[in-house]
C-alpha cells in the first residue's frame, strides 16, 4: 500500500554573517543536514563556487529521495545573502530547519514561506526573524542618516536659540518650534 505523499516547499531568505564559502564544507553540511531532517540522498550533493564579479558565491544542490534541496549564497554583500529551498513529498519541520540555518551560518535576519503545493500554492506559514542586535544597529544607522538629512535642510534649525526641537526657518510656519522625534527604546537599551 502506498503512503500518501505530501507536497511541502520551504523557501528561506537569510542574511548570514558566517556564510558557507568552501565547496568541501558545504558538501559535508548538506550530507549532515539531509540526514538530520530524516531524508535520504539519491544524487549529490553537488556544490560549486562561482567567482563571477557581482554573482560571487556558492551554490549547492542535492536530489533527495523525496525531491530536492538547493542553496545559493552571494557572499559579496555583508551580511551575505543566502537563499535556501527544501521541496519534499515527505514531512519536515520548517522551524527546525530555520534554527539550523540561524545557528550554522550566524544569520542576522531570516524569513521563510512554507507552502503546501499538493493542489495549488497554499501558504501554510510565514515568518520573519531579525536578530535584535542587528535590528538595533539598523535603527541607529537610520537615525544617523535622518540627523544628517535634517541638519542639511535649509528650512529647519536644530536646537536653535536654546529651544528643544526644530525651529522652522522659512515659509508660512517660520519661527514655529517642533518637538523632537521620539523613538522606542531598542531591546538592548531596555
Amino acid at each position: 500500500m502506498n503512503k500518501v505523499l505530501v507536497h511541502k516547499h520551504l523557501i528561506i531568505r537569510a542574511e548570514a554573517k558566517n556564510p558557507p564559502m568552501d565547496e568541501t564544507v558545504l558538501t559535508e553540511w548538506f550530507k549532515k543536514f539531509i540526514e538530520e531532517i530524516g531524508m535520504k540522498v539519491m544524487m549529490g550533493p553537488y556544490v560549486k563556487y562561482s567567482n563571477m564579479i557581482g554573482n560571487r558565491g556558492i551554490t549547492g544542490a542535492a536530489i533527495i529521495e523525496t525531491s530536492h534541496i538547493v542553496m545559493h549564497v552571494w557572499d559579496e554583500p555583508d551580511p551575505a545573502l543566502l537563499q535556501f529551498d527544501v521541496y519534499s513529498f515527505g514531512e519536515f519541520d520548517p522551524e527546525t530547519i530555520c534554527e539550523k540555518i540561524k545557528k550554522d551560518f550566524n544569520t542576522t535576519k531570516i524569513e521563510y514561506k512554507f507552502l503546501d503545493r499538493e493542489h495549488d500554492l497554499k501558504e501554510i506559514h510565514t515568518l520573519t526573524y531579525t536578530d535584535p542586535i542587528a535590528k538595533n544597529y539598523e535603527n541607529k544607522e537610520i537615525e544617523k542618516k535622518n540627523i544628517v538629512l535634517l541638519k542639511s535642510r535649509k528650512e529647519v534649525e536644530i536646537n536653535g536659540s536654546g529651544t528643544h526641537g526644530y525651529r522652522i526657518k522659512e515659509g508660512i510656519h517660520k519661527g514655529t518650534v517642533l518637538g523632537h522625534i521620539t523613538r522606542e527604546k531598542s531591546v538592548l537599551e531596555k
